[in-house]
């Protein structure tokens, strides 16, 4: 679940032109015990404190995972953490899911016992996935197990009644049958429905990510990269939690270990791109997809020179146009987009926003020190241990210290009211520099949604909740961006059924 802080709303004001240099510094690091690794991790509010938690299974090197343990890492709001490990477990924990599967407010676990060993081709497809209800105070109980075949397991509400659902991949290994996707409907109570399956014609299966509305109808689209020389393929939602037939939307060669999906605006002609990584050191490199309406494709529009696995896009340098932090082989990398669809080589390190030097595997993007900006956590192989390591975004640091450097100010503010909002949301932009104003509202994969003009003579705008076409978008966190020249002051609002 990426997790979003709602309660803290701080206009911030930074310049747009940020330097060359690594905008990142290293603020924390976790050690693993030597005895055990750690690939998968996910984000959520464990405690109730306001401040984005960690959740990291660990898994033990003489198993594929057998005896596991739980890593909680309880965030300090300054870019640190406190931890503590529960177990161990006589089961492999394998990826991780966190939402309120219970509608309780506290975040939950579903922890799945499949498993895609990086750097080889070996699968351990399971029919277990463990459930762990959150206490609200950093601590977890576990409930039941749920019986559905995995690789892979993610979660997210997929027909809007307000209930979190699962979604699993699943290789049908020695079946003889096509791999799938399997679909479990949420209940709100720790049950779900009987699971739909959702053929998938080529390639080998491991990840399924629900990469949110892809063609742009209002409806959360399932996304998922098959093996060898094979595809991208999509299950475009109806609504309704029930999906169209896979369709194969862009070619793209990758390993089965660990490639994922990172959705973005990457040219900025108002539709949803991507960046595929490959997932194995000896594939072709990431590449970046741009959709081509004429063709109803995904055309290949720059590479990344790197082969990558997990990716995570934000404008992290905010200067407006979206970025990759992409975790590899060789090191963490994040790459800064320039609006137009292209980004600079690995090789070009005065180009980079970030590289880190070790063996990287999955990555988190997060303002977990509560300043605006998006922060990072990478899990880093740095043999003989793991480590888990946060990197403090800058951007804020730098911009303000340009601007009393240049004595350059603005009292520029706007609020939101109500939020959350249910049918429309007034935005009130105060201060000097408030003439000429313009407010965008994106989403949380970073693409604009719309632009609103103001509706009063004061300058006051209202968002109705609907994209720019005139969709009604659902439920969920989004971004709102005030702009007056150099000026500009951001914050997030939750739009609610």
């Amino acid at each position: 679940m990426k997790y979003l802080t709602l309660f803290v709303i701080l206009p911030v004001l930074f310049s747009q032109t940020v330097r060359a240099e690594f905008i990142f510094e290293q603020a924390f690091q976790y050690e693993i015990d030597w005895n055990y690794g750690a690939i998968t991790l996910d984000v959520g509010d464990f405690n109730n404190d306001g401040y984005p938690d960690l959740a990291i299974p660990l898994y033990h090197y003489d198993t594929a995972g057998g005896h596991s343990n739980l890593l909680i890492m309880q965030g300090n709001a300054d870019c640190t953490f406190d931890e503590y490990t529960t177990g161990p477990f006589c089961y492999p924990l394998g990826s991780i899911t966190v939402n309120d599967f219970n509608n309780d407010g506290n975040s939950d676990l579903l922890i799945g016992e499949g498993w895609a060993w990086a750097m080889s081709t070996s699968l351990y497809e399971r029919d277990t996935v463990h459930v762990f209800e959150g206490n609200g105070d950093g601590t977890f109980t576990e409930l039941n197990t749920l019986i559905v075949e995995n690789v892979w397991v993610t979660s997210g509400d997929l027909n809007g009644d307000g209930n979190c659902d699962l979604v699993t991949s699943d290789v049908n290994d020695g079946k003889n049958l096509n791999d799938s996707v399997l679909v479990k409907l949420g209940n709100g109570d720790f049950t779900f429905q009987p699971a739909t399956s959702y053929n998938i014609p080529s390639g080998i299966l491991h990840t399924a990510q629900i990469l949110g509305d892809m063609d742009l109808d209002g409806n959360n689209d399932i996304g998922l990269i098959s093996e060898g020389f094979s595809d991208i393929t999509f299950l475009y939602g109806n609504g309704d939690g029930t999906f169209q037939s896979a369709e194969v939307v862009a070619d793209h060669y990758a390993n089965m270990a660990h490639s994922f999906l990172g959705v973005g605006d990457f040219n900025e002609d108002g539709m949803p791109d991507m960046i595929a990584t490959g997932g194995d050191p000896m594939t072709v490199t990431s590449e970046v997809l741009i959709w081509n309406a004429a063709e109803s494709f995904y055309e290949p529009e720059d590479s990344l020179e790197c082969a990558g696995n997990w990716v995570e896009i934000e404008d992290f340098n905010m200067d407006g146009h979206l970025d990759a932090a992409l975790s590899t082989y060789v090191g963490g990398y994040v790459f800064p987009g320039n609006g137009n669809g292209h980004f600079p080589s690995c090789w070009s390190s005065d180009s980079l926003l970030l590289k880190t030097s070790n063996d990287t595997y999955g990555v988190l993007s997060e303002d977990f020190d509560l300043d605006g900006d998006q922060d990072l956590i990478f899990i880093e192989d740095q043999s003989p241990h793991y480590y888990v390591r946060c990197y403090r975004n800058t951007t804020l640091t730098q911009g303000c210290a340009e601007e009393a450097e240049n004595a350059v100010s603005s009292d520029l503010t706007f609020s939101v009211s109500p939020n959350p909002f249910s049918s429309s949301a007034v935005i009130e932009v105060s201060g000097s520099h408030s003439v000429n104003t313009s407010i965008q509202i994106f989403d949380v994969s970073g693409r604009l949604i719309t632009e609103l003009e103001p509706v009063t003579d004061q300058g006051d705008f209202l968002w109705d909740g609907k994209s720019s076409s005139g969709i009604e978008m659902p439920s969920g966190i989004y971004a709102v961006k005030c702009c007056s020249g150099n000026a500009v002051s951001s914050s997030m609002v939750l739009k609610l059924e």
